[in-house]
């Protein structure tokens, strides 16, 4: 105790010691004659243009508010130099760089200095810097460089500098323009782009704030830049007066903006002196409880190794009721574990679709796309709904046959007219995969008839069917049908991907999917569960093997009542 206390004093004393007094410097800058009588001709007139959507460098509030790190400086710059400056808004940086152009915005908050700009802006020194980054979607697994993202399809902000610089250096890239990084991001997040380059800064702001869980940065382009104050060529009073105030700054004024802006960047922090002290004081803090569990830990050993005991010895007496609970509490276990996997599963199959709907849906409101982009965010949102109607109704059905609401009923059936039903029915689905469909039944089942549940045979029958010809890529499909005295069997042989042999109890469970068959079709995991349920509530069986040299083999087997 004595020692802990002793290293925070010691702490304490460092952090005063190394603490050093700043004053703020808010001197007024001193202006020529010449730059005192051209402010007072334009002073209130000059037409500043901010990017309406370059978070958190300068952007529009909801209540239409100027802020950003751009915006602190410009008003930190107003009251340095008495410079006050007309805020107008435009739709995005392209028409503002537009303006600018024909002199009808005078100055840039902030921005790079290129080589189209300088032919009619000016600079100041520069104030801020910046380096450009690749966002993709978190499934990359790898870090990117420009060179990896050539066959790609890349969002870039139209006239930011990073459109210069890399439209130059790497003219075969597929570059998308966009308004704002807000809109390419949202077309990375939905996958309508493969990535998108934006400064490290903008990219970490949007990625929090915008809440985009499913993008990340992954690599850097090793370009950076310079921010500074851009002024139409033909002011240089003003350029003067700007600079004047830009180099009044202080250190402390500088800190006080990065940190209101870049406290979210884990790279780009920066520490406050109060916040050191707070540090120094919890690390110190944090050693005295240390030091203190350390003897009280010495302690509570002896009294847990003494309870320890007494709770053995009547662990022992309960151990007679526990094996009586056992099967009771394993029920419950494997009931709840089932409630949260269904939860699980259909909250993710459900929030797929539904996530992909309303994607697209923002696309078309905030996206300028043109006709044939908005038909094919269109067609993408009605395959979503159908996916999600697919969904539903599965489920519905699985709860039906897990519940005991449907019983099988006695219809008499035609062996033959049965699957030759089910081979026309999915004869134009394996036409459209390029696959070979064929039936075989014996002659002495051909002109059977049985009493069985026609609807539910059936629902087996299609969904063994339309699995096979789904994993199929090429070959063919085959429906085998035998009727014997007492059972029907059939079985539904394909040339496809094939099940690995640790994944063949799991294949009849419902939300299970094998992961190299979910890469080639997408599907909630419920068609072989419910055929499997199915064929239990005929009193059957179900069972696969693997078909030489690829495939899958799907067995049935059911008891039934013969018809003479």
């Amino acid at each position: 105790m004595k020692i802990a206390c002793q290293l925070v004093l010691f702490l304490l004393l460092v952090f005063l010691h190394t603490r050093e007094v700043r004053s703020q410097n808010d001197a007024v800058v001193n202006l020529s004659n010449d730059e005192q009588e051209w402010l007072n001709q334009h002073n209130g007139s000059i037409m500043l243009a901010p990017d309406p959507k370059f978070a958190p460098y300068e952007f529009f509030t909801e209540e239409g508010q100027y802020h950003g790190i751009g915006a602190d400086y410009i008003r930190l710059l107003e009251s340095k130099t008495g410079v006050r400056f007309n805020i107008i808004r435009k739709n995005n940086w392209e028409s503002i760089v537009s303006a600018a152009s024909k002199k009808e915005v005078d100055v840039f908050g902030i921005a790079a200095e290129t080589t189209k700009r300088k032919e009619y802006m000016s600079f100041t020194t520069p104030y801020l810097s910046t380096s450009a980054v690749i966002i993709t979607r978190v499934n990359v697994n790898k870090q990117l460089e420009l060179s990896d993202l050539k066959g790609m399809r890349v969002c870039i902000v139209k006239d930011y500098v990073w459109d210069d610089l890399i439209s130059q250096e790497y003219p075969d890239l597929d570059i998308d323009y966009v308004p704002d990084p807000l809109v390419g991001m949202r077309k990375v997040s939905f996958g309508v782009c493969d990535a998108m380059i934006l400064g490290m800064a903008s990219a970490s702001y949007y990625i929090e704030e915008e809440n985009f869980t499913n993008l990340k940065v992954v690599g850097e382009t090793g370009y950076s830049v310079d921010f500074a104050i851009g002024v139409r060529k033909d002011w240089p009073e003003l350029l003067s007066i700007l600079n004047k105030g830009i180099d009044k700054i202080s250190i402390e004024e500088h800190e006080a903006i990065h940190n209101r802006w870049f406290h979210h960047q884990n790279n780009q922090a920066f520490i406050s002196k109060r916040l050191r002290l707070v540090l120094y004081i919890t690390l110190g803090v944090i050693l005295f409880v240390i030091i203190s569990l350390f003897i009280f830990n010495k302690r509570l050993n002896k009294l847990v190794k003494e309870r320890t005991q007494e709770l053995n010895n009547e662990h022992y007496k309960l151990i007679q009721l526990n094996e009586e609970l056992i099967i009771a509490r394993d029920k419950a276990t494997e009931s709840e574990r089932l409630t949260k996997a269904f939860l699980t599963n259909i909250s993710h199959e459900v929030r797929t679709p539904m996530n992909s709907i309303i994607g697209f849906a923002q696309l078309l409101e905030l996206d300028e796309a043109p006709k044939e982009d908005r038909i094919r965010y269109a067609s993408l949102m009605i395959k979503g709904g159908q996916q999600l109607l697919s969904i539903l109704d599965s489920i519905i059905h699985l709860a039906k046959m897990e519940s005991g609401v449907v019983k099988p009923v006695d219809d008499e059936i035609d062996i033959y007219l049965l699957m030759r039903e089910t081979y026309e029915l999915m004869l134009p689905m394996a036409d459209v995969a390029g696959l070979q469909l064929k039936l075989r039944i014996d002659d002495d089942s051909s002109s059977k008839m049985i009493k069985m549940d026609r609807l539910l045979l059936q629902q087996v029958l299609n969904n063994l069917v339309s699995n096979a010809i789904k994993y199929t890529p090429d070959g063919e499909v085959i429906l085998t049908a035998s009727c014997q005295t007492n059972d029907l069997k059939f079985s539904v042989t394909d040339t496809g991907v094939g099940i690995d042999d640790v994944d063949k109890e799991s294949i009849f469970k419902p939300f299970r999917q094998v992961k190299h068959r979910t890469q080639i079709a997408s599907g909630a995991g419920l068609g072989l569960a419910t055929a499997k349920r199915i064929v239990e509530v005929l009193q059957g069986r179900i069972w696969h093997e693997a078909n030489n040299p690829k495939g899958s083999v799907f067995h049935v087997e059911i008891p039934i009542n013969a018809i003479d």
